[in-house]
């Protein structure tokens, strides 16, 4: 998996490594990289071009701290498609914000049913991984770096 998708405001990028996907994600803000690297996620597992945002799924996470948030997140995405069979392609990160004991996220994901003949299946993801999870704020946007284990 190689390329760039997206451009310098908001995107995602496969790096190299030798046997599981590493993902670099970015957006303006917290919640758009958040979008970018849930539709990161499922580039790796469909051709999510194939994908018709037909129905809509409420998203809700939480986390003690950001990388506990992110994991949590893309989780949560992978086991709409793993137990719920969704293929989801677009998706809206509303809100992030600091709950009294932890970070709470809410947001939609966009798709369909997964259909193989029609969404294909490029690489399972077995899960989300901590190792080598980063979350680095720059001047004027939020980088997300995490491992999805093959």
């Amino acid at each position: 998996m190689q390329g760039l998708r997206g451009d310098q405001v908001e995107g995602y990028r496969f790096l190299d490594h030798m046997t599981d996907a590493f993902v670099e994600a970015w957006g303006p803000t917290m919640e758009r990289a958040f979008a970018q690297a849930g539709i990161a996620l499922f580039e790796t597992m469909l051709y999510t071009d194939k994908i018709t945002p037909r129905n809509t799924e409420d998203i809700t996470v939480e986390g003690h701290d950001e990388k506990e948030l992110l994991y949590n997140f893309l989780e949560t995405l992978l086991l709409k498609f793993e137990i719920d069979g969704k293929a989801l392609g677009k998706f809206g990160v509303h809100v992030i914000n600091q709950g009294k004991d932890s970070l709470n996220l809410t947001g939609t994901a966009n798709g369909e049913p997964y259909d193989p003949e029609k969404h294909g299946r490029k690489i399972e993801v077995k899960g989300v991984t901590y190792h080598q999870m980063a979350i680095q704020r720059e001047r004027d946007r939020v980088l997300l770096r995490f491992l999805l284990d093959l």
